[in-house]
């Protein structure tokens, strides 16, 4: 299995986009080394294969090919292309399944301005069974209901709080999509409803500390976003930022255990705020699923005082979804 620190780097191709390539504005001569080095580091993407273990995912189920990408936060030209350059990236990985992870604008101007070109970039997906997306709180911030709207027209299918099941080499394959947490809109209770214990499910959340909620309702592997990688990351130590994550800095980046299930947190495409990146570089994940035995997983204690609360206020959130559907 490939750790969470295994990167395999893809050069990227040239850009054979429409649009011409944005003109950055040249640093005096003295800066330009370290101007390359930046431009590397925000425009250069990582292939990242992972062997994702899957909690009931059945033996013929095995070697089934998925991608992720997360975060573009569309903002600029050079934004659209990097999309674009991951798009390529991943059909030529032929694909099965395509997973997008939230945070697709940071705000409703750029969204409005941008909306088209994200959407004609990610019609150009190809994987065979599906594309399969949820919000991130940005989304919500900007418009949900447009981004929604362009997601379905590239061919899209938007899972907030609800699942799909497919059947992939005739077995039975459940995607389930959770909102954002941050915007308080994930109930995860709801997302789960109709699945049972022995459903193996691919959990979309585009917060990692939603494995906070959902733990009890024993997902398959979670796949979050929403982190950027922890953005400046140090060998040896991880993330320098400590205050995104309530469930721990280890999920910030990679592949992690949590109790009986993996979680994988993509560093995503794009930079908000500070376009900056150190040791953590834009990524597409290349997943090779493959089962995971139950009782190959060693003893863990028993959760934390913070998660037994945390699991009372998911308990709360079924009793609320089972009272609308008795309404």
């Amino acid at each position: 299995m490939a750790t969470a620190g295994l990167k395999v780097v893809e050069a990227p191709p040239e850009h054979r986009s429409r649009r011409k390539r944005p003109r950055h504005n040249r640093p005096p001569i003295p800066l330009r080394p370290l101007h390359r080095i930046w431009r590397r580091t925000i425009d250069e993407i990582d292939m990242v294969r992972v062997d994702l273990p899957v909690r009931r995912l059945q033996p013929r189920l095995s070697g089934i090919v998925a991608c992720q990408i997360s975060d573009f936060h569309l903002d600029r030209d050079e934004d659209v292309l990097r999309l674009e350059q991951a798009v390529r990236s991943i059909n030529r990985q032929r694909p099965e399944f395509v997973f997008l992870t939230g945070d697709y604008f940071s705000g409703p101007a750029t969204m409005r301005y941008y909306l088209d070109p994200f959407r004609r970039a990610l019609a150009e997906l190809n994987p065979a069974v599906g594309v399969f997306a949820i919000p991130g709180n940005h989304d919500h911030w900007s418009s949900i209901s447009l981004i929604a709207e362009a997601l379905r027209a590239a061919g899209a299918r938007i899972l907030a709080n609800e699942h799909q099941t497919v059947r992939v080499r005739g077995e039975r394959l459940a995607i389930v999509g959770i909102d954002d947490l941050w915007s308080r809109r994930a109930e995860p209770a709801r997302a789960f409803h109709g699945l049972t214990s022995e459903d193996c499910t691919i959990v979309l959340a585009h917060n990692p500390d939603t494995a906070l909620y959902t733990r009890h309702l024993a997902p398959g592997v979670m796949l979050c976003g929403h982190t950027h990688g922890g953005v400046v990351r140090i060998p040896f130590y991880g993330s320098v930022i400590n205050s995104i994550l309530r469930i721990g800095k280890q999920y910030y980046a990679g592949l992690n255990r949590y109790g009986e299930f993996y979680i994988y947190t993509n560093r995503g495409l794009g930079t908000f705020w500070l376009r900056i990146r150190i040791n953590c570089r834009p990524e597409i994940s290349r997943f090779r699923l493959n089962p995971l035995a139950e009782d190959q997983l060693p003893h863990e204690p028993p959760p934390p005082r913070e998660y037994r609360r945390h699991r009372r206020r998911s308990h709360i959130l079924m009793e609320r979804v089972s009272r609308r559907g008795r309404a």
